[in-house]
């Protein structure tokens, strides 16, 4: 039997997005919640165990995170085995190398079809985005080795400031880079997924179409130069099945509850690929009917037992602890063998036990 504790606490605290209050010591709510972790470690007395979170996070917090864990955090970004560009840390009892870029980019995993055009609301492209040329974008690709979002635009928008109008719920990116990260905390238009200039064959039920002719776009008849290739556009947000391809999800893997629940859940969840390289650094010799014993800590849609369910391991025993219940939905919907036990506050529990 093998014992193996899974968690990433939620970011919200520490994340740099968290533009009020945003908590950069090892203290207040977010450091509380790390420490159930930390906790959960101790009396669990795992064989593996991997926490996760936000690169943001502040260094102070970093730091103090090696030193209750007694291990070094790994960077990794989402970018190498997938489309989206997702930077994150990783603390773990075991080595491993980085995943090796597997050249993924936004094209490969968007839908196509008239379906997707039809269902999408589409925006109003205003000008292309200036500030740095696509081949300033790729010598950084190259030098880093791992792809980014490629911004192409801004859309009309209701900004109260417009000298603000510029965030990132507004941007828009191409097709053939990255996507932004998902969010599962963002706001409206694109601040969840982001915005995208999706290619497509033909206009369909009145949705705006933007047409790219020798690397220039027509906008309300002026053209205006933009890093597109020669075609035909719509501005869009991603769809749900799309943003389950950026975590490396199977499709509809979340389609029971609402599409409002599925971008949320996705977006404060984790990339399967990247922990699926992550356990085969402690996993990949271990026999596929070896009993697993899995603790997860703040589960969210149960993408660890996905992993180790893609991975082949036949005998998991998953005990999680998450409280919203949408994901608890998806989880469950997916894998009604997991033992669900509530609130993580709970593992400080003196007589706490699985």
């Amino acid at each position: 039997m093998i014992k193996l504790l899974l968690g990433g606490s939620p970011c919200t605290h520490w994340s740099i997005a968290q533009t009020k209050n945003r908590e950069t010591k090892a203290e207040g709510i977010g450091w509380e919640l790390f420490l159930n972790y930390v906790i959960a470690k101790e009396k669990f007395q795992p064989d593996y165990f991997l926490y996760e979170n936000n690169w943001s996070a502040s260094k102070e917090i970093k730091a103090q995170i090696q030193v209750e864990l007694d291990c070094k955090l790994m960077r990794i970004n989402s970018s190498l085995v997938s489309a989206q560009s997702r930077d994150r840390f990783y603390v773990f009892n075991w080595d491993i190398e980085q995943p090796k870029d597997r050249q993924i980019h936004l094209s490969d995993i968007l839908e196509s079809g008239c379906d997707v055009i039809c269902n999408e609301k589409s925006y109003c492209l205003t000008a292309p985005y200036g500030k740095a040329s696509l081949r300033d974008t790729l010598r950084k690709s190259r030098n880093t080795m791992v792809s980014m979002p490629v911004r192409v635009g801004t859309i009309e928008n209701a900004a109260k400031n417009q000298t603000q109008n510029d965030s990132q719920p507004y941007r828009v990116y191409a097709p053939y880079g990255k996507s932004v990260t998902l969010c599962g905390q963002g706001g409206g238009v694109g601040a969840k997924t982001g915005l995208y200039a999706a290619p497509v064959e033909s206009k369909e039920n009145g949705t705006k179409i933007y047409t790219v002719t020798d690397g220039k776009v027509d906008i309300s008849g002026k053209l205006y130069p933009i890093h597109l290739a020669d075609g035909q556009y719509v501005i869009r947000k991603l769809t749900p099945i799309e943003c389950e391809r950026l975590q490396t999800m199977p499709d509809n893997y979340t389609a029971g509850v609402s599409n409002a629940q599925r971008y949320k859940c996705l977006g404060n969840g984790w990339t399967a690929e990247v922990i699926i390289h992550i356990l085969n650094g402690a996993l990949k010799d271990v026999s596929r009917d070896e009993k697993i014993v899995v603790l997860s800590m703040y589960d969210g849609i149960a993408t660890g037992r996905y992993c180790l369910d893609k991975m082949g391991f036949k005998n998991v025993e998953y005990h999680a602890y998450e409280i919203d219940k949408y994901a608890i939905a998806v989880a469950m919907s997916n894998y009604p063998d997991i033992i669900q036990h509530g609130d993580a506050f709970d593992i400080r529990k003196e007589d706490w036990r699985l």
